[in-house]
């Protein structure tokens, strides 16, 4: 993460757009199936650096605003890498999709999600202490909406 973090920094493409958004900070980054790093702009809109081959910038998007304010993400202060991180659900199997973020609301946090076809399992890690801040599984059709 801190290499692909390093590689966007030295990028032109970030720097273009660093220039014009001075004030725009790192909020979170995400990993599906490519890194991603996420800013939160000052006109509460959201820039994404997907980092692919080729370094794709989505610009300006709306997203998901929670009860939880985001504050700046400071990668040196997060001691809980992703590796270390993955560690704790590496002893969960047959799921075929991994959702993992490290965001900062009150504190730097993994938010790991897995997905099979019929359960979802959660887990977030104080990414500073590694203790196990909430753990859930559930089926995925308690997620689904009832049709009437």
């Amino acid at each position: 993460m801190i290499e692909e973090y390093k590689r966007l920094l030295n990028s032109r493409e970030f720097k273009g757009w660093k220039s014009k958004n001075k004030d725009s900070f790192l909020c979170s980054f995400v990993l599906i199936d490519n890194p991603q790093f996420d800013f939160y702009n000052k006109n509460d809109t959201m820039t994404s650096f997907l980092m692919r081959d080729e370094i794709e910038i989505k610009d300006n998007e709306e997203f998901l605003k929670s009860h939880d304010k985001l504050k700046e993400l400071k990668l040196d202060e997060v001691k809980v890498g992703l590796r270390e991180a993955l560690d704790f659900v590496k002893d969960i199997k047959n799921y075929s999709r991994k959702i993992i973020i490290l965001q900062d609301t009150k504190h730097p946090f993994w938010n790991i999600t897995l997905v099979s076809s019929s359960r979802l399992f959660n887990i977030k890690i104080d990414a500073v202490t590694k203790k196990v801040l909430s753990r859930q599984e559930e089926p995925i059709s308690k997620f689904m909406k009832k049709v009437v």
